[in-house]
This record gives structure tokens, sequence and C-alpha cells, in this order.
């Protein structure tokens, strides 16, 4: 299927590719269509591009290539509204947010999106109790893997 989209222009997408949310993604719950866009020149960024509304794009990361020692939990009942899939098949990404001032930059640790890639069926998920942030810094960690740096994994996220 043929999409058109305000940032990458018109793009194709096999119907494989959709990801569901049934909910949508607060504060976006009308847009319940998504597809990943991955791009080396945005990489560590991906792109959540909605189906349903050409210009939302949410930039999104791997959470665990910034901090690998992310330790994320979903309740069986939220695992079964994406098809109880095996935990270690889940893909988790973050929402990022970049600003102007590039330095400022964030990624949501306390609600990470789950996908389920076997049915594309995705929810982002709150976790109540967390001991992560929402407004997580990423700079200094971006800039690491950028330049091919290493990340200290025994860092606290919260730091």
């Amino acid at each position: 299927m043929k999409v058109h989209t305000m940032r990458f222009g018109e793009i194709d997408i096999s119907e494989d590719k959709v990801l569901v949310f049934e909910n949508g993604i607060p504060p976006f719950n009308e847009c319940t269509k998504y597809t990943l866009i991955c791009s080396e020149e945005t990489d560590p960024f991906l792109w959540l591009q909605s189906l349903d509304d050409a210009d939302l794009a949410l930039a999104v990361v791997n959470p665990f290539r910034l901090f690998p020692d992310y330790a994320p939990s979903a309740s069986d009942e939220v695992l079964g509204t994406i098809g109880n899939p095996p935990y270690e098949d889940i893909l988790v990404l973050t929402v990022a947010v970049i600003s102007s001032n590039y330095r400022e930059m964030s990624t949501n640790l306390v609600s990470p999106i789950l996908i389920n890639p076997h049915t594309n069926q995705s929810r982002q998920i709150i976790m109540e109790n967390s001991p992560y942030a929402t407004k997580q810094p990423i700079y200094d960690r971006i800039e690491a893997l950028v330049i091919g740096g290493e990340i200290n994994v025994g860092s606290n996220p919260e730091d």
C-alpha cells in the first residue's frame, strides 16, 4: 500500500509491516495504525509513522542500546493485549523528544512501546511505581553511539 507522509514523502508499506495499536498512543488515540521506518541517516532513532495521519511521526529509540540494564515490566494482562508473545521476542521502543536544543533530548523510559513482531499487535504501557524517568536525558549516550564510544553498562538510567 502506498502512504503519503509529511516527513518521508510517499512510501510503500506492505501489509505485514503495519503495526496495530488497538487504543492508539496517548495523546494520539485516534491513530491506530503505524509503521516503523529505519534510516541509517537518523540511527539510533527510528520513526513510528502513523498511517492514519500523514503529519504524525514519532521519534523512537531502542532503549537497550542506550541503557543496557533497562528492565521494563508488563503484567500478563498487558501482554495478553498484544497476543502473549514470549518476553524475549517483544520489540521494546521508547518515545524520544528531540528539542531545538539537542543537548536536552530525552526518552520516556516509564512508558515503553511493546510490539509483538509475530502479530504486529502493539501497545504503549505506563509502568506504575517505575524507577525510571519520563524525561531521561539521552544526549551523552546518543553521542557515544554516534562516535563509536562505549556506553557504561553499569550506569543508572536516572543519572
